[in-house]
């Protein structure tokens, strides 16, 4: 007679199948039991800080962080260990994927080879993504992007204009210019013009594509490596894009996507939805739905309390408060545990205050304790 594997035995095994390996190792920042902050990297604890910080941010190889009195310090998995970028709090802090840019003042840095380098000054304001930086410089009226350490000039502000108007995706920007009505896109290097006509500056920059109302031809659409494609004759109520992933709600109420040269029709009506990375999840009839590449999937038949999405990775707590996760078509869970209050997730890993006290990384099917 065949044996049964435990219940929660069995449960851990089918964690370590489904383990993670094309997302990136991203080393774990969490803050303790005792307040402290710590880093989960190389399959081992080390306490960074006594107190918590005020801001973090980790991406592959590295952790940004603010300590509790604001200096702005550079954790490295390989290499030395820690680094003082500067001691003065920055005014601004915004990072994306491994790229880290912050304001003191008026000027801009990034973080580049492990040390801070001054980008541009009289900024008024930046965005930042994967491989560009935006800045509207408030000295020369222009809006500018950092590209592969040259600024290129996008548009030349009026004095006395209202805000400029970009929309910053993942290897582009677009940017709708309120005189002239035209919208412009800034991509590998060159600037051009999307359309002549956008009035209702309606656009949705990704990863890989740009939607757009074309008041010229007088419909909704997309340009992506393959050219222009038209998505729908009525005007969208809204847009959004991830990496080579476009969702919106089509004039008649309905929630469409477009991937991969084909346009999907999913849901009527949506609660809500969301574009993160490339993923879209949605909520209908308090029921929470994902987009697997072919059509919609059931996540759970109830919205979960907590969801985030990071890198493709849907991971969210259950009825039960476990943690469920969702990776290109899988399902798994990470732990064993239940009455799971909290959780954050880092490339491929997932952390969680355990309620038995303990804080628990898990990695590629396997649980670390602090």
């Amino acid at each position: 007679m065949r044996k049964r594997f435990p219940e929660r035995l069995l449960a851990l095994l089918i964690g370590c199948v489904l383990a993670l390996p094309l997302l990136a190792q991203v080393p774990v920042p969490f803050v303790s039991g005792a307040e402290r902050f710590v880093v989960f990297s190389n399959k081992r604890f080390e306490v960074l800080e006594a107190r918590p910080p005020r801001w973090v941010y980790a991406s592959e190889g590295q952790v940004v962080y603010q300590d509790h009195e604001g200096r702005l310090k550079l954790f490295l998995s390989d290499g030395p260990r820690l680094h003082l970028l500067q001691e003065h709090a920055p005014d601004t802090v915004l990072a994306s994927r491994g790229r880290v840019a912050w304001a003191n003042g008026d000027t801009v840095m990034v973080l580049r080879g492990g040390r801070p380098h001054r980008v541009a000054q009289d900024v008024e304001r930046f965005t930042l993504s994967d491989s560009l930086l935006v800045l509207h410089d408030s000295a020369r009226h222009e809006l500018v992007v950092a590209w592969r350490g040259e600024l290129f000039p996008l548009a030349t502000l009026e004095r006395g204009s209202a805000r400029p108007q970009w929309d910053h995706g993942t290897d582009r920007v677009t940017f709708h210019d309120r005189s002239t009505l035209k919208l412009h896109q800034f991509r590998a290097g060159r600037r051009a013009v999307l359309t002549d006509s956008c009035g209702l500056a309606l656009v949705a920059t990704g990863g890989g594509l740009t939607a757009y109302w074309n008041d010229v031809n007088d419909r909704f659409e997309v340009q992506d490596g393959s050219g222009v494609h038209r998505l729908s004759e009525l005007r969208p109520a809204s847009a959004k894009a991830g990496d080579g992933l476009l969702g919106f709600v089509d004039g008649n109420g309905r929630l469409r996507c477009w991937q991969n040269g084909r346009l999907f029709n999913l849901d009527e009506q949506p609660t809500a939805y969301w574009v993160q990375d490339s993923l879209l999840v949605w909520v209908k009839d308090a029921v929470l739905k994902v987009f697997d590449g072919e059509g919609a999937v059931t996540v759970e038949p109830y919205v979960p309390e907590r969801f985030v999405v990071r890198d493709g990775l849907l991971v969210w707590l259950d009825m039960n408060r476990e943690l469920r996760g969702w990776y290109r078509g899988e399902r798994m869970r990470f732990g064993i545990e239940a009455a799971i209050r909290s959780f954050e997730v880092y490339g491929d890993a997932v952390v969680y205050p355990s309620p038995l006290g303990h804080t628990v990384v898990v990695r590629n099917g396997r649980s670390y304790e602090y």
